[in-house]
């Protein structure tokens, strides 16, 4: 981590979160180092093993998953949110199936 992070608020971004180990010792890191709160963003929520019961007790105010992999019932709780990739992966067969730009869908952001 670089930077101070005293009394802000932090957002820890991943690729993936599988058993948690990483992003909720990044998270008790921040908060240790004074961290108002801490939100967890990923794409995509793996949660095997004890990922479950981490990211329950990790000090993160919430945590954002999409739902790229099937998230069931019993590895929900309270602070966690699910987005849903239907519009995004729509948009972009669409594109596919009318010979149009899927790069578009982004808005020249992809690169």
């Amino acid at each position: 981590m670089v930077g101070e992070v005293e009394g802000r608020s932090c957002v820890l971004v991943d690729d993936m979160i599988d058993t948690a180990g990483t992003i909720t010792a990044a998270a008790s890191l921040l908060v240790d180092r004074g961290a108002r709160e801490v939100w967890v963003a990923a794409s995509h929520g793996v949660l095997s093993g004890p990922a479950i019961d981490r990211l329950r007790e990790a000090p993160v105010r919430e945590i954002v998953l999409t739902n790229s992999l099937p998230i069931p019932d019993d590895k929900r709780w309270d602070n966690l949110t699910i987005l849903s990739v239907a519009p995004i992966l729509a948009d972009a067969l669409d594109a596919v199936f009318e010979d149009t730009s899927v790069s578009e869908i982004f808005k020249g952001d992809n690169v």
